[in-house]
């Protein structure tokens, strides 16, 4: 879309922000008016909340909570059409761990649970694809099969628009609540999208590979053989079907 310049000059008199994403929901860059103080209060609030582990905990705990209430959501719904496969074990494991983050202490015991649930979790996905799709649970950097190349994927995708989502809100996304605050990834984007990724991310790749619309031939090997891509066909199936997921109402 294009912005004229007499659009530009009403945004910038009337102190509205303009931000600019991608097709994709990339963050490209912004304009921002200069009598606008509404931001630097924003922010200080902003980073002494992060700054403040008593006061972050209870939305670190919440976070974490609805991430796992979701992956028992996921299982649920994909075990009813998979009678042979054992998804109890699971849930009832992940209920427990999310019992405990009630009372975790701190954020580091948080992504401690939050890592065990998740390796029950994906250990569980596993034994729910077709036998001719590798998946032993969750690997990254690099992603070693067909399904982590689009969970990878797919969460790039998410974490970009949730990125663009925090920045249009005014808000820093490297101040992070459950992930430590740092420069070097927008921790504040990573928080917001985990619970998330059960309900668009997971179910979406679970549909595509048990409907066979992912197959072992949309994967790659990537250029050093340590990994595994998504070929044009298995990116366009994936966005296809992401975009689609978007488009429902829960």
């Amino acid at each position: 879309m294009g912005l004229s310049a007499g659009a530009r000059s009403w945004a910038r008199y009337n102190d509205i922000d303009v931000v600019f994403l991608s097709r994709r929901g990339s963050y490209l860059g912004q304009l921002s008016g200069l009598r606008d103080t509404a931001n630097a209060r924003r922010l200080l609030t902003q980073a002494s909340f992060a700054a403040d582990d008593g006061a972050r905990l209870p939305l670190a705990r919440a976070i974490v909570r609805a991430k796992l209430r979701h992956q028992i959501g996921v299982l649920h719904r994909i075990g009813r059409r998979d009678s042979g496969a054992d998804i109890e074990g699971a849930c009832t494991a992940i209920r427990e761990l999310s019992g405990d983050a009630v009372h975790a202490a701190d954020t580091d015991e948080l992504m401690g649970l939050e890592g065990a649930a998740s390796t029950e979790y994906f250990e569980a996905l596993s034994r729910l694809v077709p036998e001719d799709v590798a998946f032993q649970g969750r690997s990254r950097r690099p992603p070693k099969d067909l399904a982590n190349a689009a969970f990878s994927y797919a969460y790039a995708i998410l974490l970009s628009e949730c990125t663009g989502a925090l920045i249009a809100a005014g808000l820093e996304p490297s101040l992070g609540v459950l992930h430590a605050s740092t420069d070097k990834r927008p921790s504040l984007s990573l928080d917001l999208m985990e619970e998330f990724r059960p309900l668009l991310v997971d179910r979406t790749v679970m549909a595509l590979l048990r409907s066979r619309r992912l197959r072992p031939e949309h994967a790659i090997d990537s250029q050093d053989g340590e990994g595994v891509w998504l070929g044009p066909e298995g990116k366009k199936a994936l966005v296809d079907g992401y975009e689609a997921t978007l488009q429902r109402q829960v």
